[in-house]
């Protein structure tokens, strides 16, 4: 089980992040997936645990977690125990799963897990092609969380078109996901829900700070 550092988001979660899922963490771009994402990291990095963090969009910064860690007067060393692997295509993104040292870590975040299917199969005559590959990624994540009995932590942003808001490869992600976090501004106000299929929605606004994201009120 692994702390959020947020009260309400661990009540909900009966403590924290469980063993054996995949929680999603969805938002628009700037809601602070990757804060939050990140926050997961700080209880395990203080107990001595590694965690890999699998970076496709090249925009991990490690003096950003260095504050939130420094903002809540942790050490500086806990970086050493962040793994963070940069790749720059899906072959990567596939193979990084079939070569890692499972029993070493004992949380996977990947931050972002569609954006390389979407920008290398875009066009319409590889949609199988992508559909498939990253339909055996996902199932390759899930036999992970289970067969090791580890969290996983993955990231989507949401993007919007005429005030719609869409989801890159929302059904193929949709049988995989154990349960949500969506982060969103509404009226000027940041708005965390949190759903998933044992849990009715919950919501309860927060704010981003120097020590990562932290809760207003409850909804």
């Amino acid at each position: 089980m692994i702390s959020s550092q947020i009260g309400s988001l661990d009540k909900i979660f009966s403590g924290g992040l469980q063993n054996g899922i995949i929680t999603e963490i969805s938002g628009l771009r700037g809601t602070g997936k990757t804060q939050l994402a990140l926050q997961f990291a700080i209880e395990p990095l203080s107990n001595n645990k590694k965690i890999l963090f699998i970076d496709t969009t090249v925009e991990f910064r490690p003096e950003r977690f260095l504050q939130m860690l420094q903002s809540r007067n942790l050490p500086a060393s806990l970086l050493e125990n962040l793994h963070v692997s940069r790749v720059t295509d899906t072959h990567k993104q596939i193979e990084i799963l079939k070569t890692l040292d499972k029993n070493y870590f004992s949380l996977l975040i990947i931050d972002n897990i569609t954006d390389l299917f979407a920008f290398e199969y875009s066009k319409k005559e590889h949609l199988i092609e992508k559909n498939t590959n990253f339909g055996n990624y996902m199932i390759n994540l899930s036999q992970i969380t289970q067969s090791e009995d580890i969290p996983i932590i993955i990231t989507n942003q949401i993007f919007s078109h005429d005030e719609i808001n869409y989801q890159r490869m929302h059904a193929q992600l949709e049988n995989y996901i154990h349960q949500k976090i969506y982060l969103e501004k509404i009226n000027n106000k940041n708005t965390c829900t949190i759903s998933s299929p044992f849990i009715q929605n919950t919501k309860f606004n927060y704010k981003m700070t120097d020590s990562g994201i932290e809760e207003t009120e409850s909804i």
